[in-house]
């Protein structure tokens, strides 16, 4: 019987565990608990503040024109390469556009369950 797990967040972290736990179906059934209608985490930029639709506090740490100060390089997972046509230093929609793919590549959406203002018991 295999193993489910509840990974939080679909961020960067969530989507590379989501990703690892996937591949061994047999063994693991991953589940990601994402708050927002988006994969990315602190990637996905929004304008706006305040309060979500479920009464939750907005919080981001983008900004319009970051620019991140880390390489691609080193933000890389290993078995999905960055374009190499673009720059080491990327702006915040390259960073959320990788991730994005990253999540459709893996088939992870089938795995992310959204936060619909609900509170349910995991049994």
């Amino acid at each position: 019987m295999a193993l489910r797990v509840a990974v939080i967040g679909a961020g960067p972290a969530g989507l590379c565990a989501a990703r690892y736990l996937s591949a061994e179906p047999d063994r693991y059934v991953p589940t990601v608990y994402e708050q927002t209608a988006a994969v990315g985490g602190t990637f996905v930029y929004t304008e706006r503040t305040g309060t979500d639709e479920h009464g939750l506090p907005l919080r981001s740490n983008m900004y319009k024109n970051l620019r991140t100060n880390v390489p691609k390089e080193a933000m890389t997972f290993p078995d999905f390469p960055h374009d190499s046509s673009l720059p080491s230093f990327l702006p915040h929609r390259e960073v959320l556009r990788y991730l994005e793919n990253y999540a459709e590549n893996f088939g992870l959406h089938n795995h992310i369950k959204i936060f619909d203002g609900k509170i349910e018991k995991i049994l």
